[in-house]
């Protein structure tokens, strides 16, 4: 036959080994991986014992102490030696390894110094997810799916941020989304720790929003989506609407654009040169809400 090596050649690891090289290789298992178990290969365990009585010339008395040698060398254990309720160790593939790594990974969120926050304030934020959704790529192999999460968290306080994740499951994509928003967490300014500063028209690519600072106990009257993002803020009374595009990922960042627009004050008056007094609080106190009532009583 053309190419055939040889009867006294046999081709391991891609290189040829003379037969009488390889008979000094007593270990198959590093060339071949069928022996990878030897335990369940009784043949090369006969065929090591004979050459070990061999190598000994040993006697048929001898025979036990043989195969003692034989099993310590190569760490083979007799079933038949063990209990009744033994089973034999089970190797992890290299997916099932994956798998497990995966599962190990938990849920939520936990701290981290790659957070870039203090434990303290990581302990008070609050988490909301407000888009879920299934992507599909369109590649020539076929459809590559994807979840695609938007979070936003915040810890009622002014300080807020949002993050957009994506991964094979749902609970990877938000897990992602929840640690890129406490990584973007920003300071948003507030008027009375309640509502912002000034009226805003702010504009997103096809997103127009208009929100309105409104007084004490007003609440949120704005859309749904923007009442989340508010309560993550700390903002109490605020009125908005949306016009064109209500796509709600450009919506919600359309409101932390809007918000990080406003001009405080001491801004506006350290630029016009004049000197800033609060009427509100300096000749009206502090605000205190004042309760609404709606409809016939």
């Amino acid at each position: 036959m053309k190419g055939w090596p040889g009867p006294k050649r046999i081709m391991w690891d891609k290189q040829f080994v003379g037969l009488e090289q390889a008979k000094t290789k007593s270990d198959l298992s590093k060339f071949d991986p069928i022996y990878d178990d030897i335990s369940e290969n009784s043949s090369v365990i006969k065929l090591w014992k004979r050459q070990k009585a061999k190598e000994l010339n040993a006697t048929p008395a001898e025979k036990k102490m043989v195969d003692a040698m034989v099993e310590e060398e190569h760490g083979i254990v007799e079933v038949d030696e063990l209990d009744d309720d033994y089973t034999p160790p089970r190797t992890t593939r290299p997916d099932e390894l994956l798998e497990n790594e995966d599962d190990m990974e938990q849920d939520e969120v936990t701290w981290s110094a790659d957070l870039k926050i203090p434990m303290a304030m990581f302990k008070q934020l609050q988490k909301k997810t407000l888009i879920i959704k299934r992507t599909v790529q369109m590649t020539r192999n076929g459809k590559i799916p994807t979840m695609y999460a938007l979070v936003v968290v915040g810890n009622g306080n002014g300080a807020a941020g949002f993050g957009e994740g994506r991964g094979q499951e749902t609970s990877k994509a938000v897990l992602n989304a929840t640690r890129k928003a406490i990584k973007d967490i920003q300071m948003i300014p507030r008027y009375d720790d309640r509502t912002i500063y000034h009226d805003i028209d702010h504009k997103f690519k096809a997103t127009k929003l208009l929100l309105w600072a409104r007084r004490p106990g007003f609440g949120l009257r704005v859309a749904p989506i923007i009442h989340e993002v508010c309560q993550c803020v700390g903002i109490k009374d605020l009125a908005g609407k949306i016009h064109k595009s209500r796509n709600p990922m450009n919506v919600i960042k359309a409101v932390f654009e809007a918000l990080q627009t406003q001009r405080q004050p001491e801004d506006v008056a350290k630029a016009r040169g004049i000197r800033l007094v609060d009427v509100n609080h300096t000749y009206y106190g502090t605000t205190n809400p004042t309760p609404q009532k709606y409809g016939k009583v």
